[in-house]
Parts: C-alpha cells; sequence; structure tokens
C-alpha cells in the first residue's frame, strides 16, 4: 500500500477510536465526515484516481460494498458538514441520533475495503 492511502486510514482510525470523546453534534458531524473523506480518498488513491473533487461519485462507481442508501447518506453528511462550517447553520442532536448506527456500519465497512 502506497504511504499516503495508508496514513489516511491510519488517521481515519485514529479519529474514529476517539469520536465518542465528543458531545456536540456539529463536532460529531464534521469528524465523521472527515473520517469518511479520508476513507474515501484513500480508497481513490489505492485505485489510481489522484483527484478527490467526486468523492461521492467515485464511491457509487467503485466501492460496491456500498448501497445507494449509504451513498445518500454520505452525500446528506457532507452537505450537513459544508453548511455548518460554510454558513454556521446549526446542527440538533436528532440527526445524529437517527443515522449514527448507519454511519457507523458506513465507516466499518470502508474500514475494510
Amino acid at each position: 500500500m502506497d504511504k499516503i492511502p495508508k496514513a489516511l486510514i491510519d488517521l481515519a482510525r485514529n479519529r474514529y477510536l476517539t469520536i465518542n470523546e465528543l458531545k456536540e453534534p456539529y463536532r460529531l458531524i464534521e469528524e465523521y465526515y472527515e473520517i469518511i473523506r479520508e476513507l474515501l480518498t484513500a480508497s481513490m488513491y489505492n485505485s489510481g484516481f489522484k483527484n478527490n473533487n467526486q468523492l461521492i461519485e467515485f464511491a457509487k462507481e467503485n466501492i460496491k460494498t456500498l448501497t445507494p442508501a449509504e451513498i445518500s447518506l454520505i452525500e446528506e453528511l457532507r452537505i450537513k458538514r459544508d453548511n455548518l462550517v460554510y454558513y454556521g447553520e446549526i446542527v440538533n442532536s436528532e440527526f445524529l441520533k437517527t443515522r449514527k448506527s448507519a454511519i457507523d456500519w458506513i465507516i466499518e465497512k470502508l474500514l475494510r475495503c
């Protein structure tokens, strides 16, 4: 495995191991998205792609273990994270309560890729 994908996977794994220390919904959303982004980017590098501007499209077309519903959830998480970071949109804990197990499952799948 190339150094970059391995470093990204290690970083994502370390983030995931410490995510339960975070309490604020906005920080959890940011961290969950960063974990998924790092794992998708590592997968792209391992597949020979270098441009990560199309992460969701890459996942849809190349990571067959992800279902359409999981791809949609990744996109939803990206939008929430972007609205939070760029526009200061408030995120309530209900968003995560209803999606946490699915997000964890996506991360577990990506860690096995």
